[in-house]
């Protein structure tokens, strides 16, 4: 019976034996394949570091993926056609170790600044600038984030649907110039309605727990903008613009006369100008 035993048991290690050296000669044969040897030559020039999110205190600014080439699975793809092609490798995210997701007790005031993008906020508190504001996004191909108070909502419907049509993010701004417990969801509500989309983010100019604490009730978002737009629009976006900026803008018969220019400027500068659920995206970019 131990005989028997013995048997089994060195057959069990040959066979442990023969699939070990057999893997190891089939990783030989693959690292000495043209084509494996031409996808190791180029990973590096692929790879990029992920960017961890920044946070200092109470406010964050959001990080970026990195990217690597799949070896495997790019190897596996091209030995289908059993050649070389760069067209056909297969790349996997690599993401931050840092991430600004579920933070939600945080003032996002930035997006990543190695991308070279600016998201435009309007706070809506009446719809008296609303049309014309959507109009001028229109005729300059651009796009922003506007967040509506409650009762604007409510009573304007039809032109909060327009500003959704032209490709335009809606948020909440609270009701009736606050936010509070009892009309926060039902805003919430109303802007899901509209535009088949749940809100993600609050706003503030400044510091303020009970907004952040209501907003992370909700797990949602809350944004302070890296640059305030008051006096001087088209002067104080010029002055402090840089990658990542979250620029919000007080509705004023100033801003009006110069929203124009300031989108020309951004665009001439190199900046795509997005909505701040595409500016909080930790998706790298690719470039074209």
């Amino acid at each position: 019976m131990f005989k028997k035993y013995l048997s089994y048991l060195g057959v069990l290690i040959l066979a442990c034996f023969s699939f070990y050296y057999t893997d190891r000669a089939v990783d030989i044969v693959k690292r000495n394949d043209p084509i494996m040897k031409s996808i190791l030559s180029k990973q590096e020039d692929y790879f990029v570091n992920p960017v961890n999110a920044i946070i200092d205190g109470d406010e964050l600014t959001v990080g970026m993926k990195g990217k690597k080439v799949n070896i495997e699975e790019s190897y596996q793809n091209m030995k289908k056609v059993n050649q070389y092609y760069e067209s056909m490798l297969v790349f996997e995210e690599i993401t931050p170790e840092l991430s600004f997701m579920k933070e939600y007790d945080k003032y996002i005031v930035g997006g990543n600044r190695n991308k070279n993008q600016v998201a435009f906020v309007f706070k809506v508190d009446d719809s008296y600038y609303m049309n014309t504001i959507s109009d001028i996004l229109l005729d300059k191909n651009a796009i922003a984030t506007f967040f509506i108070d409650g009762n604007v909502i409510e009573n304007h419907m039809n032109q909060v649907l327009e500003l959704v049509k032209n490709g335009n993010e809606i948020e909440n701004l609270g009701y009736e110039g606050k936010y509070s417990f009892d009309k926060f969801g039902w805003t919430n509500n109303m802007i899901s309605s509209l535009t088949n989309q749940n809100p993600k983010f609050c706003y503030t100019d400044f510091k303020n727990s009970q907004v952040l604490d209501l907003c992370s009730s909700y797990e949602m978002y809350t944004v302070k903008p890296t640059i305030s737009v008051n006096y001087y629009p088209f002067t104080t976006v010029k002055n402090n613009l840089a990658n990542g900026s979250i620029i919000g803008f007080h509705l004023t018969e100033q801003l009006l006369k110069e929203l124009p220019s300031i989108i020309s400027y951004v665009k001439q500068k190199g900046y795509s100008i997005v909505d701040l659920k595409q500016l909080i995206n930790e998706d790298l970019i690719e470039e074209k």
